[in-house]
């Protein structure tokens, strides 16, 4: 299985740029004000997978002094109409920004997405949006639309956006197992626990990042300390065990670290949240408010409730042999 090399992080050089449409543009070196116009994959982006790199390498392989860029949308639109939704996100906001430059973008425009932007058309989000971040080549997959009710696709950019200067490029959608790789796809080898299949389609392990936060440190008093991370609008692999792997991004000279988790409610101590708490193997750091990416690398076993602490010592005792084992044979 591909494993993280280092911790998620935006690289410096790259520029992030928030703009709802409603409002100025809140920059001054966009194309129109004399900068290098831009070569761009657009995109919801969620989880940067396989798919979604080849688009963004169309772009910063474009050439022509244009600046490899993505464009993409916050909230992700699906969360705009559907508020209540259940978590479905395949990485969160500070993790995509970093995925994106890591996938080689210099410039990141995330459009807000907003009843302004619900309302736009098609053809005013080719002839005036695009224009305004000073697009010249665009890059998306064949299915990607767009527009007020999606009336707008790869064809119309083609057409309608020559007459201000804009070069449409559609990029054939990458296939794994013969199936097309998509976030759809991915949300589902998570949710059945097939880890592997979902870290082939990411070209790297499902990550889930948080700020470590206070726990009933339950987990000292029978010997294994943890790392509580709250779960946000991430999706949720089975409630259970896995073996992980983990980065922290505020110390990126810090060796990766392994380790074993359980994601879930924590039945035995009668949870009331959702929660991954982490075991980290032979780590002494001071992890409270830290970030932390963490990798779900293997299935060991669903969570359990147990009769009291001494059967979950034992369990967890097991858990982590299990996690060493599987931590061995990758190396």
């Amino acid at each position: 299985m591909p494993d993280l090399t280092r911790p998620l992080q935006i690289a410096p050089d790259c520029q992030l740029i928030d703009w709802s449409i409603s409002q100025p543009l809140p920059i001054s070196d966009l194309a129109d004000h004399g900068a290098p116009p831009l070569a761009a994959a657009i995109g919801n982006f969620d989880g940067v997978h396989l798919g979604h790199r080849k688009l963004i390498a169309g772009a910063c392989s474009h050439g022509d002094g244009l600046i490899p860029s993505v464009i993409t949308f916050h909230p992700h639109p699906r969360r705009y109409f559907q508020p209540d939704l259940p978590g479905f996100a395949l990485a969160d906001d500070t993790d995509k920004l970093a995925l994106l430059s890591d996938a080689g973008a210099k410039r990141i425009i995330r459009l807000e997405f907003d009843d302004a932007m619900r309302q736009t058309t098609a053809h005013e989000f080719v002839s005036r949006i695009l224009p305004a971040l000073g697009v010249r080549a665009l890059y998306a997959g064949a299915d990607f639309a767009f527009g007020k009710q999606r009336s707008g696709n790869m064809d119309m950019i083609r057409e309608d956006g020559r007459q201000f200067g804009i070069d449409a490029h559609t990029v054939e959608l990458v296939s794994e197992n013969d199936a097309i790789i998509s976030s759809s796809r991915i949300r589902a080898a998570i949710a059945r626990a097939d880890m592997a299949e979902a870290a082939r389609m990411l070209g790297r392990p499902y990550v889930i990042s948080g700020h470590v936060c206070h726990g009933e440190k339950r987990g000292r008093t029978i010997g294994f300390p943890t790392a509580n991370i709250m779960l946000g609008d991430y999706v949720l692999p089975p409630f259970g065990v896995y073996a992980i792997s983990a980065w922290l991004p505020d110390a990126p000279d810090q060796p990766k670290m392994t380790g074993v988790a359980n994601i879930g409610m924590r039945p035995t101590v009668d949870g009331q949240t959702p929660r991954l708490e982490a075991n980290l193997f032979d780590v002494d750091l001071d992890l409270y408010d830290r970030r932390i990416n963490v990798s779900f690398l293997d299935f060991i076993r669903p969570e359990q409730r147990f009769d009291n602490l001494d059967q979950l010592r034992h369990h967890i005792a097991q858990d982590v042999e299990s996690a060493r084992a599987f931590h061995a044979k990758q190396n």
